[in-house]
């Protein structure tokens, strides 16, 4: 606009003044050194820099074009790779449902740069890396997805899972560290949390992680309960491998008043004492929980101790016999215990009583094959009827 306003005043100019130019049309003289003039009247040269002031119009409207021509190619081209950016990323994921990992890596991870999503599809070509056991690449490519913005929880939560899937249960463990002072109520956290400490044995820590974060998780009062009893149950078994002393300080100062009466832990702190061959805190253990109360459960237990003296065990449950409502059962394990002891006319003598009101096939089968031994066959037979009776019934 300034410019036809600037040739709009030219034009006016030169009809006013034009004539008045025409009978006095001037002299110029343009000299650059001795040799070189340049000679025209006035009116002449205004119309030489007219013309030369339109020519420069047109260069610049020339190079305009070309120049606006060579963005819209630039623009071309880079629509050109994105798009195929894009068409190699999709087949890229395809291939990784399908299973080829090698075309899936490489497929998404040169597309990655220019895909919609980029974190997306370098997790995906994580993915494949960890696929293909090449965890060092596949870091490399998590990596680049976390500096995306938005994306850190997401990519440390698949980080954190592939880390498991490979156990590398250090790696992950110090991945949600990380993720858990950010995002410390985030519940895929807590579980991977879980799920570490459960690889590697830290079952103090689950334990405590899982009443610190209660309200956090989502498991149902069943499965936390069954999760629990599982923690405290490989935690007994570690402690009593270790120590049989620690387990028993463990139980007597950190557990809560709840679970020491609770029958299903005390059977985990027998089960722990035996399976590691800790007899006497076992016959220890059995003997107080028994005092306080003849619990059935756990007389069974007592056959299963190894010990080398099994008489206060026998006495404790010979004094049983005399108050307790429960004869059956105590004649039952007296019958093993005095087994260890060999005392096959004992055993006799108490299982023949204990398996009138409590029948039990292996119990049958044990006193025919001790009366076999000792020549009454006849007896014996009876008792092989009666298991057999009671198996088919």
């Amino acid at each position: 606009m300034i410019r036809l306003l600037i040739i709009f005043v030219i034009l006016i100019a030169a009809m006013i003044f034009a004539p008045e130019l025409s009978a006095h049309k001037g002299y110029l003289l343009i000299s650059f050194d001795s040799y070189t003039t340049y000679e025209t009247t006035i009116v002449s040269a205004i119309i030489v820099i007219t013309i030369f002031y339109f020519l420069l119009l047109l260069a610049e409207w020339c190079l305009r074009r070309l120049f606006s021509l060579s963005r819209y190619t630039r623009g071309w081209f880079g629509q050109r790779k994105t798009l195929k950016a894009q068409k190699n990323s999709r087949l890229g994921m395809l291939a990784l449902l399908e299973g080829d990992t090698k075309q899936a890596q490489k497929l998404l991870s040169k597309s990655a740069p220019r895909t919609e999503a980029p974190a997306l599809t370098y997790i995906s070509a994580a993915r494949a890396s960890h696929k293909n056991g090449d965890f060092e690449q596949r870091d490399d490519y998590l990596q680049r997805a976390s500096e995306h913005p938005g994306c850190k929880l997401a990519v440390g939560l698949v980080w954190a899972e592939l880390q498991l899937d490979a156990r590398q249960y250090e790696n992950a463990l110090a991945t949600l560290n990380e993720l858990e002072e950010e995002f410390p109520k985030n519940k895929q956290v807590l579980q991977y949390c879980l799920d570490t400490y459960s690889a590697i044995n830290e079952w103090e820590k689950l334990i405590n992680l899982l009443h610190t974060q209660r309200k956090s998780l989502t498991f149902s009062d069943q499965e936390f309960n069954a999760l629990e009893l599982k923690a405290h149950q490989q935690l007994f078994q570690k402690l009593a491998m270790e120590d049989g002393k620690l387990l028993d300080d463990y139980w007597h100062n950190e557990t809560p008043r709840w679970m020491r009466k609770e029958l299903t832990y005390q059977k985990a702190v027998i089960n722990a004492y035996i399976d590691n061959g800790r007899g006497e805190l076992a016959k220890t253990f059995l003997l107080d929980k028994l005092h306080r109360q003849l619990s059935l459960p756990l007389l069974p237990y007592l056959q299963k101790v190894e010990l080398e003296d099994t008489s206060e065990l026998i006495a404790f449950l010979e004094k049983q016999l005399k108050k307790s409502q429960y004869v059956d059962y105590v004649h039952q394990a007296l019958a093993y215990l005095k087994l260890k002891e060999n005392q096959p006319e004992a055993v006799v003598s108490h299982l023949t009583e204990s398996v009138k009101s409590l029948p039990n096939v292996n119990d049958y089968n044990l006193l025919a094959s001790l009366l076999e031994e000792q020549g009454d066959s006849e007896q014996a037979n009876v008792y092989y009827r009666e298991g057999l009776q009671f198996a088919v019934q």
